[in-house]
C-alpha cells in the first residue's frame, strides 16, 4: 500500500501534473465567471442592429 501512496505523491508533485491541474482550475473558474456574469451583449452588425433584435 505504501508503494501506491508514493506514486501518487510523486505524480502529484511532478511540474505537468501541477501545471495541468492548474489549468483545469483556471478553465473551470473561467466558466463559472462567464456563467454568473450571463451573456455578454452582443456587438452592432453591420445593418445597425443587434443581432436577434426583431426591430
Amino acid at each position: 500500500m505504501s508503494s501506491v501512496t508514493t506514486t501518487l505523491v510523486q505524480i502529484t508533485r511532478h511540474p505537468a501534473t501541477r501545471a495541468a491541474f492548474k489549468c483545469a482550475v483556471m478553465c473551470a473558474a473561467a466558466a463559472v465567471g462567464r456563467r454568473l456574469e450571463g451573456p455578454h451583449p452582443v456587438p452592432d452588425t453591420p445593418g445597425g442592429h443587434n443581432r436577434g433584435c426583431s426591430a
